[in-house]
């Protein structure tokens, strides 16, 4: 349905919405030269013939900083609220509304962001045709420069007229209840309309040597090309193309704590992955290390990884980022113009597909359950384990691999794998060692205190697809927490005879860090379970019968049976991975047959804050648990 109104009506038509106090009304307003999305105190403040505002409008529905709950450490009580208000964003570029429409995807793809739904029911948005096209942008080229969905009013500024075209029912009825000047839209006019659209990409002084279509081929075939290398030489490392960007949505989560060190909030706030502890685990680990491959990684995210995930390229051409970047090296276009002038440079071909993830709860809204602590067991120096129990008595339900969120509230929150067999209770066992804040907390507290838990999350390991075939075990260090649960789900007697010969191989620094030395002696007496075990080290005086080297060393020591029937579970850090993959290539394991547990960054737990991306997989969602053949050939699983 489309309407008009004079250009005086349009006017008092904005007027009455500011004045409705039941609306927070937003509007494109001048700042110096440039533009931004600010409040409006009256409708001769918008601006419908700007360029490009600083930053898009997805700051309205992923804000820069926002509180997710609200803690009081005294009490053990966590709150949240949302907002509620009605908001209007008017003067909405096409780009912009394509922008949003990619977020939707993303936040309303499994575990539906609560935050995020709130706003976005809550908002309407009205936007506007381009009059005016900034010289950094390439939005003809993307075909975001036009829009015929995704907002609820758009109007197009004839100078004396504005045309309005209503896209909702919620779009309507703010139209006809703040204005009465409505009229018919005459053929004239809808023709005005479709000339302004149509010299629209004459306007553009730049474009794309190549169809956004094919921005998976090109970067999938310059993996390795110099170019990345070449011009993440020049970036400060900022992130500013992200944070200006309107198709990046990563963000970080923390605690911050009032001065009186009893209440406080957990906020989330935006991220970008130019930056270089964006990846970084507690341990100090940083699993995109070099400048170069974080560069890379903006690009791949963009025409590779999210097209694959969700069928759309992640860029709209509003060349924000290209203003942002004192450097000059942030832009989409730039970039991929480049890898086609120079294609004869490419090499390094990335092929992938996304595993298959579990499925996902409904929504989320980052609230943790109370769980008390039960017990706590000291392991090592470094380790601890303690076993928890869910105060509101109901059952943690979990596979075997799977890992939680534990919250310190005050602290933070950090991704631990559960270590003991699923049970049907409402107790569980984790494993912590100290590493970052929130476990060296942990490791301070008593018995009785209390912590909160989100999740499970992940794929865990599939125990029926391992039902009747040998297994074989290889664990480095705190590796075999996650192993452990599913080492004794195999082991327990009503689940026993469904699996075949049992191998565990497993390594660790010195004989004080094995963990378990009690439960392994008892799987030792068993006649169908093999155990090896080995150090790296053993300090003088320290007695020790097992043997000393890599857990590779491990492999000659055993005589393999049915090697046709047997599968691989192999948990442990990074540099293990390809030499125990090698070995059980040698004893002739196939891919298939071979499961990993990854760790990363897993700071959301939902696959929405980026942090634990390998290529264009995330961990916490597909992961932590692998099939090798799933990830064999992602550069960055293991790096």
């Amino acid at each position: 349905m489309k309407k008009s109104l004079s250009k005086q009506d349009f006017l008092r038509f904005l007027d009455n919405l500011i004045s409705d106090d039941t609306l927070d009304v937003f509007g494109v307003k001048a700042k110096g030269k440039r533009f931004v999305f600010a409040p409006l105190e009256s409708s001769s403040e918008l601006r419908l013939d700007y360029d490009v505002t600083i930053l898009p409008p997805k700051k309205f529905f992923l804000p820069q900083y926002e509180t997710l709950l609200k803690f009081d450490v005294s009490r053990n009580s966590v709150s949240h609220k949302l907002d509620g208000k009605t908001r209007v964003v008017v003067g909405v570029h096409p780009y912009d509304i394509v922008a949003l429409q990619q977020m939707d995807k993303v936040y309303f793809n499994s575990y539906v962001d609560r935050f995020y739904k709130q706003r976005r029911e809550n908002t309407i948005i009205i936007g506007s045709d381009i009059l005016n096209v900034s010289d950094r942008s390439f939005a003809a080229s993307m075909g975001t420069h036009v829009v015929s969905s995704g907002y609820d009013l758009l109007v197009t500024d004839l100078g004396d007229t504005v045309v309005v075209d209503v896209g909702s029912e919620k779009g309507r009825v703010l139209l006809e209840k703040h204005t009465s000047e409505l009229r018919d839209v005459s053929e004239k006019e809808v023709k005005r309309v479709e000339e302004l659209r149509a010299a629209l990409p004459g306007k553009y002084k730049r474009s794309l040597k190549v169809e956004k279509e094919r921005w998976r081929e090109v970067l999938g075939n310059s993996y390795d090309h110099p170019l990345w290398k070449e011009l993440s030489e020049k970036c400060l490392q900022c992130s500013s193309c992200t944070m200006v960007c309107p198709t990046c949505y990563c963000f970080d989560v923390k605690d911050e704590v009032s001065l009186n060190t009893v209440d406080g909030v957990r906020v989330r706030t935006w991220d970008g992955c130019l930056l270089p502890d964006f990846s970084k685990v507690a341990s100090g680990e940083v699993f995109r290390k070099e400048k170069s491959e974080r560069f890379r990684h903006r690009f791949y995210r963009k025409g590779l990884y999210l097209p694959e995930r969700y069928g759309f390229v992640a860029c709209v051409g509003c060349g924000r980022c290209a203003i942002a970047c004192l450097p000059d090296i942030a832009d989409p276009l730039d970039v991929i113009n480049s890898l086609v002038e120079r294609k004869s440079e490419a090499e390094g071909v990335l092929r992938f597909s996304i595993p298959e993830s579990k499925a996902a709860a409904e929504e989320t809204d980052y609230l943790p359950r109370n769980a008390v602590i039960k017990r706590m067991e000291k392991l090592t120096e470094m380790e601890t384990l303690f076993e928890l129990e869910m105060e509101d008595g109901e059952p943690l339900v979990y596979e075997p691999g799977q890992f939680v969120e534990v919250s310190v509230f005050g602290v933070g929150e950090a991704p631990i794998s559960i270590s003991s067999p699923p049970q049907k209770s409402s107790s569980f066992e984790l494993v912590v060692r100290r590493a970052g804040n929130v476990t060296s907390r942990l490791h301070s507290m008593r018995v009785g205190d209390r912590v909160g838990i989100r999740g499970p999350f992940g794929r865990g390991f599939d125990v029926k697809a391992l039902e009747g075939r040998n297994l074989i075990f290889v664990a480095g260090g705190i590796g075999m927490v996650p192993m452990r649960s599913l080492i004794c789900y195999v082991l327990d007697d009503k689940k026993r005879e469904d699996y075949g010969m049992v191998t565990v191989l497993y390594g660790s620094k010195t004989p004080q860090d094995v963990l378990f030395m009690d439960e392994i002696k008892e799987w030792e007496k068993k006649s169908d379970v093999t155990v090896k075990l080995t150090v790296d080290t053993c300090p003088e005086g320290v007695c020790w019968d097992g043997c000393v080297g890599l857990v590779t060393s491990l492999f000659p020591q055993v005589r393999w049976k049915d090697v046709e029937n047997t599968v691989a579970v192999v948990v442990g850090p990074p540099v293990m991975y390809k030499f125990v993959i090698k070995c059980l290539h040698t004893m002739g394991v196939r891919d298939e047959n071979i499961y990993v547990s990854l760790e990363r960054r897993m700071k959301c737990g939902v696959g929405k804050c980026g942090h634990c991306q390998i290529n264009g997989v995330y961990v916490c969602k597909e992961g932590p648990v692998f099939n090798y053949s799933e990830i064999k050939d992602l550069p960055e699983a293991f790096s």
